[in-house]
């Protein structure tokens, strides 16, 4: 999971088209990877990664790592 704002200008990232394991902002087209929260190809930046699991059919949020990274 990747927090919900472009490293270029904020933009929400959860309005913009996923494809394959990327994001594209809607604001301004940057693309950002899912697994590493790097901007991709010529842009510069990044968004923080939270760690997930899925179990069975359940869905594991890794709130520690929220928790420690907000300190």
């Amino acid at each position: 999971a990747i927090d919900d704002h472009c490293p270029h200008k904020g933009g929400p990232l959860s309005q913009g088209i996923v494809h394959g394991a990327a994001v594209t902002c809607p604001l301004h087209n940057w693309v950002i990877s899912l697994e590493t929260g790097k901007a991709l190809g010529a842009d510069e930046g990044s968004v923080r990664t939270i760690p997930v699991k899925v179990d069975d059919d359940r869905l594991f949020i890794a709130l520690e790592a929220l928790a420690s990274k907000a300190a």
